[in-house]
């Protein structure tokens, strides 16, 4: 049996350190490097995120009382905050302010951006019904029934048919409408008053053999 004695150890040890030691100092400092790295980075993300929470609340109040103020600050937001979830919600603003000031084009270019880009079922189907509306403003009802036949959750489905009753009613296909109406009134938990004086608008169908007057 071999016995190792505590100069061959240290020999051994010295070789090890000759062909290792190196790699093992690079190692390290990449290590320290990467962790240092990480922790700048998770600290620049989350004072990134934290200004842009600020930024849209100032954004939200801006709405209130200076239109035109805040849709500059939901510009520069949508913007300046991306990859963080305040980006998607300036763009919602920016869209609502813009549809409002009549500039349908940019409100429908947020709203694309928005449902191509939102993390989250909910975000994507406000802004799918938010662009419904934009199309109908900008008399492109065809394209609101194309837009609403995805899938619809049931949050969601009485505006969607609501919508979708408009849609038909702008191409005059009141049948179809009057059905829209129908379903998004038994789906709505209280249906609106504008839902309801849209459908009362349109009667009954008449009976069947009978022409409506």
């Amino acid at each position: 049996m071999s016995v190792t004695t505590d100069e061959e150890r240290i020999e051994s040890i010295r070789r090890w350190w000759q062909e290792n030691g190196v790699a093992v100092i690079i190692g390290l400092l990449l290590g320290v490097a990467l962790l240092v790295g990480w922790r700048l980075w998770s600290g620049y993300t989350e004072n990134r995120v934290l200004q842009a929470s600020d930024r849209y609340e100032a954004l939200r109040d801006a709405a209130q009382t200076d239109p035109e103020t805040a849709l500059e600050q939901a510009r520069a937001l949508a913007e300046d905050a991306s990859g963080t979830p305040y980006a998607l919600l300036a763009a919602l603003e920016w869209a609502r302010l813009a549809a409002e000031q009549g500039d349908l084009e940019t409100a429908e270019a947020q709203l694309r951006r928005v449902m191509e880009s939102a993390p989250y079922g909910d975000q994507v189907q406000l802004a799918r019904l938010r662009l419904a509306r934009v199309l109908l403003a900008d008399d492109r009802p065809g394209e609101v029934l194309n837009l609403l036949e995805a899938e619809t959750p049931d949050a969601f489905l009485a505006l969607a048919r609501e919508l979708r009753g408009d849609a038909y009613l702008a191409l005059g296909r009141e049948a179809e409408a009057r059905t829209a109406y129908d379903e998004a009134m038994m789906a709505a938990v209280q249906p609106s008053d504008d839902l309801m004086m849209k459908r009362d608008a349109l009667g009954e169908p008449a009976p069947a053999g009978e022409e409506a007057p």
